[in-house]
């Protein structure tokens, strides 16, 4: 789970949200939204109405009932927000086997078969490799373009990987957040380790917005 949203009605957001109807249920540490004037004054009987930061990860926003359009508003700014700080810092490597020195690329081949659960996907003829923070862009073209043996190197990086994703299910399954984050398809095997259980990131940047 990334985020808590805490609310009285049902609220139809991705599975990575912890959408919970008491505050008895929240998960401590990850950003969390309240729903409803009424509910968020019976917690913070001091929040200041126009803000929607309640408190340093804290946010509130009306019920749907209430508001309808600063309700979809704010949840749809909560849920950007959440996902831009995921990847804030995660470095992306474009692996170029011209530009680069063989000593770099030594190192980066290395550093690639040192990270444990790594996570692969498959999209077009781009590899992107997730592990320790750092997705790598593999162009399987430009590979072959200068004599490498592109399947032999898919079948390297599939054996060392701990989840290899090539079904087209995988981008549909998470077209929503890529498009959230500005369709940069490089973070689904990321995205994916976090589902999978294989790193909880949270998300704990203030971002102060008026209403």
């Amino acid at each position: 789970m990334i985020a808590n949203i805490l609310s009285k009605n049902n609220i139809d957001v991705s599975q990575d949200f912890n959408v919970v109807d008491s505050i008895d249920n929240i998960i401590l540490g990850i950003p969390t939204l309240i729903v409803g004037f009424d509910l968020t004054e019976s917690l913070y009987p001091d929040f200041d109405v126009l803000d929607i930061c309640v408190k340093d990860n804290i946010y509130w926003t009306f019920k749907k009932i209430e508001k309808r359009d600063k309700f979809n508003e704010d949840l749809d700014w909560f849920i950007t927000k959440v996902y831009s700080d995921l990847i804030k810092d995660v470095n992306y490597l474009f692996v170029d086997p011209i530009l680069l020195k063989p000593k770099t690329l030594i190192k980066i081949v290395r550093k690639i078969y040192n990270i444990e659960n790594l996570t692969t996907y498959v999209y077009n003829d781009m590899l992107y490799i997730y592990g320790d923070k750092i997705v790598f862009g593999i162009d399987l073209k430009l590979f072959k373009f200068i004599g490498f043996d592109t399947k032999k190197l898919k079948d390297k990086i599939n054996n060392i990987s701990t989840d290899f994703l090539v079904d087209d299910d995988i981008l549909i399954e998470y077209k929503n957040i890529v498009e959230t984050l500005g369709n940069s398809v490089r973070y689904i095997p990321y995205l994916f380790s976090i589902r999978n259980g294989q790193k909880n990131i949270t998300s704990s940047i203030y971002i102060q917005r008026k209403s």
